[in-house]
């Protein structure tokens, strides 16, 4: 089963009264390795706080006086290392999707603490904070022990900042990952049913609602990053023929799994980010796996980003994909589909954009 590893928070810090520091508090604003977190309240680190570790801390403190609260939003979402992040803006346009209601807040968003309170209602007059009300889905527990809200609900508190795909990416990515922290198992993998379940709990109407069912109907499991996601949604606007997603091909006594992959016409697509050059490792076992699949009679062809954003190398995909498909067709039936072109040829595909 594959792992999503949830942020490493590094070694875990308190925070503190300056009457438990047994200091003053204009003693404390001096030291460099001490940090105002609130009101009350100081922690101490060599480094400057992140946002996830502020956010823990915050939440820690705020509980001690208020009851029930958990970290929630984007912030949940990033101390989970689910796929959020901004739009590139053409990846939009090319796909036909509105952009998000508050898209321009996304920066804001990310450095923001996102709290919600479950009970008793709670405010905070603290900087980068932001405290709304639990929408009443099941928690869990995230790095540093910390309450988490469970991960729909907080994709449904971030939707308003994120773009339809990325959406649909961070649903792909708990459809298909079981998700750890500090080595123990916090969410399982989530099948499409239950997704649907957890979001007939909440308000329907509700618009950030709405858009995480849109992202329902367009995950596809089991996929592994928000690229492969973005490549299949890009691939699937063009009039690409359905493709499976790490479809297993076996090699030498092992399974491979080709990002997406037309098994019958044994045509595959294998996408390479920055993950796959800054390890080279991983990208020398890369090569040799897509090797390995040439030599056992799949045409293979490596994407990177430029392929789908340069609308000339997006064009060559295309066409290169049109015509290997078109070839083990024919080659399976005899005869050249000719009625597949009209709906997926590279040609009427890129006419569209």
């Amino acid at each position: 089963m594959r792992t999503l590893e949830a942020m490493d928070l590094g070694p875990k810090l308190t925070a503190l009264s300056a009457r438990e520091w047994e200091r003053r508090p204009r003693e404390l604003r001096r030291r460099p390795y001490m940090h105002h977190l609130a009101r009350g309240a100081w922690v101490r680190s060599a480094e400057p706080l992140s946002v996830q570790q502020r956010s823990v801390l915050l939440r820690e403190h705020l509980e001690r006086h208020r009851g029930q609260v958990a970290v929630t939003g984007l912030t949940a979402l990033e101390m989970l290392n689910l796929p959020v992040g901004h739009s590139y803006g053409w990846e939009q346009r090319l796909l036909g999707h509105a952009p998000a209601p508050r898209a321009r807040e996304y920066a804001a968003r990310s450095h923001t603490t996102h709290l919600a309170w479950n009970g008793t209602r709670l405010s905070s007059s603290q900087r980068l904070t932001c405290v709304s009300k639990s929408l009443g889905l099941p928690g869990i527990v995230g790095p540093w022990d910390c309450p988490l809200t469970h991960p729909v609900e907080a994709l449904v508190v971030a939707a308003p900042v994120l773009p339809l795909w990325r959406i649909t990416a961070c649903v792909d990515a708990l459809m298909s990952l079981r998700v750890m922290a500090e080595g123990r198992t916090v969410v399982q993998p989530l099948a499409v049913d239950h997704v649907g379940e957890l979001l007939n709990q909440l308000p329907q109407r509700a618009q950030s609602v709405v858009r995480v069912r849109q992202a329902l109907k367009l995950a596809q499991g089991p996929t592994i990053s928000a690229m492969e996601t973005l490549l299949r949604l890009v691939l699937l606007t063009c009039g690409l023929p359905p493709m499976e997603t790490n479809h297993p091909v076996m090699m030498d006594g092992k399974y491979v799994y080709p990002d997406l992959a037309w098994p019958a016409e044994m045509v595959a697509l294998e996408y390479n980010g920055r993950p796959h050059w800054e390890n080279g490792k991983a990208y020398g076992d890369e090569n040799y796996r897509i090797q390995r699949l040439r030599d056992h009679g799949w045409q293979v062809r490596v994407v990177v980003l430029n392929d789908l954003r340069d609308p000339k190398r997006r064009r060559e995909l295309l066409q290169w994909l049109f015509q290997h498909l078109d070839r083990a067709r024919a080659r399976r039936t005899q005869s050249p589909l000719q009625h597949l072109r009209g709906r997926w040829s590279p040609l009427a595909s890129e006419n569209r954009f």
